[in-house]
């Protein structure tokens, strides 16, 4: 049995759905205020549900019992609800539910993080971080998994790309290098992690099939779409400006990460070519997907 922690989640969610492809037996660790047509897609895969929240320990320890593996996705960047906090939720309980999944029996646990390296110091780097650290000194076999940017975020409405006004914000000069990760991919890892002797007690970094900057990838979205972008830039000395000043921990945190995206970020993939047999997904198939092309008849 494999405990999925952020199952409502779209990383939690293709986790589930890839587990259960491959015939494991799944349970979701849902919140009371999941949305119901989440929980239902879960129930249509097969999972079992199971009601918990990272900031209530006996409902963690109710969940672990009789898992083998547990696989934590939290974060409550975009889903915070009241209560939620970095500390609360990303640190705290994150922790809490390692120590849930130890006591619970479990052999394996399995965090989706990030590289905190690359990044200011901010609330959620420092949750991560602490929740990091308090996994490898479990005693509990672990796989720490550092995807690089998500597509699907730093290449989406949230960051400012609006595929149909034609609008995009460059972080930065946008000339730095950066390897774009689809989330499927990461899903994809995350369930091979469960069995493959390579994730035992391991950090595995994954990005994208190839880094290029912001720009590139703006104009990969001009060529499929086939329309110019209004680029607007915004300075990397505005957000350390903001990231100084930041007085609530969203505000902190986000211009944190902002900034972060304005450095070098490639990823060494070779953790993943050699033990982990998939077919990395390209910008350039992320935007034909949502333009609703046949990625194979690209040059990705």
């Amino acid at each position: 049995m494999i405990l999925v922690a952020g199952a409502t989640g779209y990383l939690g969610s293709e986790i589930c759905r890839r587990l259960r492809a491959r015939g494991v037996q799944v349970r979701a660790l849902v919140r009371a205020t999941s949305a119901p047509e989440k929980i239902a897609r879960l129930e249509d895969l097969g999972a079992e549900i199971v009601v918990g929240d990272l900031k209530d320990r006996p409902s963690l320890d109710a969940a672990c019992r009789g898992a083998d593996t547990v696989i934590s996705t939290v974060t409550m960047i975009t889903t915070a609800q009241p209560g939620d906090s970095f500390d609360a939720t990303d640190n705290a309980g994150t922790r809490s539910l390692i120590d849930a999944a130890k006591e619970g029996g479990a052999r394996h646990f399995i965090f989706v993080s990030f590289d905190a390296t690359n990044f200011a110091d901010a609330p959620l780097v420092r949750a991560k971080r602490e929740a990091e650290e308090h996994l490898r000194a479990s005693g509990l076999t672990y796989t720490i998994i550092h995807p690089n940017l998500f597509m699907e975020s730093w290449l989406g409405p949230i960051v400012g790309l609006d595929v149909a006004a034609g609008k995009s914000q460059i972080i930065g000069r946008g000339d730095n290098r950066l390897s774009y990760v689809a989330a499927a991919d990461v899903a994809e890892l995350a369930a091979q992690c469960v069995s493959s002797p390579a994730a035992r007690n391991a950090t595995i970094p994954i990005g994208g099939p190839e880094a290029m900057s912001q720009r590139e990838a703006i104009h990969i979205f001009e060529e499929v779409f086939e329309k110019p972008f209004d680029v607007t830039e915004i300075p990397a000395e505005a957000l350390e400006a903001q990231w100084r000043s930041a007085a609530d921990p969203f505000t902190k945190t986000f211009s944190a990460l902002m900034l972060g995206a304005t450095h070098d970020f490639d990823v060494d993939n070779r953790a993943v070519r050699e033990h982990f047999p998939m077919r990395l997904t390209s910008v350039r198939d992320y935007v034909q997907r949502l333009a609703g092309r046949d990625a194979s008849r690209g040059d990705a």
